[in-house]
């Protein structure tokens, strides 16, 4: 199960589709909810830290964080469960556009009069957060 593609997989009312990115801790997926009609996305916790105690509580404390933030800037939880197979997983909003990485990589360096802006709203966010 430690390189098991979930795609097509339903979480809750959430159908996985592509494998979008990932981490240390988890996989992250676009999905679907099809009875609200909207993408969304979906993050597992990586099957090889399934039985990590540790892990599935950081993952358990992330979404109890995550949801409690009710912040523009900020992407909204939809949905938190454990499947019966033991599969955790947390459903959120999905945000468009490119990763700082993708702009960088694409532009080059940020003028001062674009980053100022770009760093006070992620400050902004991680006051809220704290």
């Amino acid at each position: 199960m430690a390189n098991e593609d979930l795609t097509g997989r339903t979480l809750g009312e959430f159908i996985l589709g592509e494998r979008i990115g990932g981490g240390a801790q988890g996989v992250v997926y676009r999905a679907y909810q099809p009875k609200l009609d909207r993408d969304a996305v979906i993050k597992v916790l990586r099957p090889q830290n399934q039985d990590n105690l540790v892990a599935q509580e950081r993952f358990l404390r992330e979404a109890k964080l995550a949801s409690s933030l009710d912040h523009p800037y900020a992407a909204h939880i939809y949905a938190f469960d454990v499947e019966s197979d033991g599969l955790m997983w947390i459903a959120m909003e999905l945000v468009h556009g490119i990763t700082l990485q993708a702009r960088l990589a694409g532009r080059g360096p940020m003028p001062l009069a674009q980053l100022v802006p770009l760093v006070e709203r992620i400050a902004l966010v991680v006051y809220d957060a704290h």
